[in-house]
């Protein structure tokens, strides 16, 4: 018997790119903290997008540097790809759409298993967050 291989893409349908929807996340948006990291989300009704999608910001105010922004982003991008398949099936059964942004508000990089931890415990407690908000 086959099994589906998941895989741990993420590609430009997943991502905001629309500045309308990016302000209306951080206007409407409810917000998670877990360390230095802050993740805002906005559940609306399902739309022809894929069920979750994705902003990642990391502020030039925390982070002088080029090289370590886009090493964050590169970090939480990484944990992101390990971590959405749970969210996921959580919001393609309920045909419910998440707009997700996280934002990084460390004053210097973090490493990667310090980030993936952070990420997968705020994944952890968006699907606590829905599943009681659903009930």
């Amino acid at each position: 018997m086959l099994t589906a291989v998941k895989k741990n893409t993420f590609r430009k349908p997943e991502k905001i790119c629309n500045q309308n929807q990016i302000d209306r996340l951080f206007k409407e948006g409810k917000s998670l903290k877990s360390g230095q990291f802050r993740l805002l989300f906005l559940e609306t009704e399902f739309s022809g997008n894929p069920a979750v999608q994705l902003l990642i910001a990391v502020p030039k105010k925390s982070l002088r540097h080029a090289v370590d922004r886009n090493r964050m982003k590169r970090l939480i991008r990484e944990a992101y790809r390990h971590s959405k398949h749970k969210i996921l099936e959580v919001y393609s059964t309920d045909k419910n759409h998440c707009d997700i942004a996280v934002v990084f508000n460390g004053k210097e990089c973090v490493s990667q298993a310090d980030t993936l931890t952070a990420i997968n415990e705020l994944m952890a407690r968006l699907i606590r967050t829905h599943e009681k908000n659903s009930d």
